[in-house]
């Protein structure tokens, strides 16, 4: 994909927006979405391309927190992230159609939505992440998060499978199966959820619509 035909790609103007329609509607009857296989062709494409030239050295292990509270927590998560800067065309790509969807979602909604950040999320065999929420009521600003799946021939015995919890007391709730062109979109602060130890490397990109959390006239910018 040349600079010209990336230009084609505007917000709103290119995109179905028919999937969006869903998102939409699922975050209103449930809170959250579950695309199996909903994410267009050369969306997935761009990002598989995106993500197989990016090379062992520029992944680094994740960790929680933010900021000054940021730590490393093995015990807790083991994937491998690299953040998306939109500096290759594919990951611009990527990046435009989330903004489609933001502007889309805060025009159906009225959300708010400021921003976006992402990255690319690599579970070696074996790797988890525990049940966890992805912004704590009144103390972040994380409105929606959004994970997307790259695994060609994923099949349930490989593992590896989100699980999103309905409450803090549900000890069933939906797995999603880790397929490439799968994508979920849900409330950040609403569903706990983890990932699941899988059979063999999991690939994934992650994403987060922000609200901006301004502080004494300061921009708050992702990450």
């Amino acid at each position: 994909m040349n600079r010209e035909q990336l230009a084609s790609y505007q917000p709103l103007h290119v995109f179905d927006e028919a999937i969006f329609e869903n998102i939409v509607d699922d975050l209103v009857s449930k809170g959250f979405s579950i695309q199996e296989k909903g994410l267009p062709d050369f969306i997935t494409q761009a990002l598989l391309t995106c993500q197989r030239s990016i090379s062992e050295a520029e992944y680094r292990k994740a960790g929680i927190g933010r900021a000054e509270n940021y730590q490393k927590a093995e015990t807790v998560r083991g994937d491998e992230i690299c953040w998306i800067t939109g500096s290759s065309e594919e990951g611009a790509l990527w990046l435009s159609w989330c903004e489609a969807m933001q502007q889309y979602i805060n025009r159906s909604l009225f959300m708010g939505i400021f921003s976006f950040e992402s990255h690319f999320a690599c579970y070696e065999a074996g790797k988890f992440y525990k049940r966890h929420v992805d912004a704590f009521k009144g103390q972040d600003n994380r409105v929606l998060s959004l994970v997307a799946y790259l695994n060609d021939s994923w099949e349930e015995a490989d593992g590896g499978e989100l699980v999103l919890y309905f409450d803090d007391n549900d000890q069933i709730g939906t797995k999603v199966l880790p397929t490439k062109g799968t994508f979920v979109v849900f409330l950040s602060e609403a569903f706990p959820h983890e990932v699941l130890p899988a059979a063999r490397t999991r690939h994934s990109v992650a994403g987060w619509f922000r609200v901006n959390g301004s502080v004494n006239d300061s921009i708050d910018p992702p990450r």
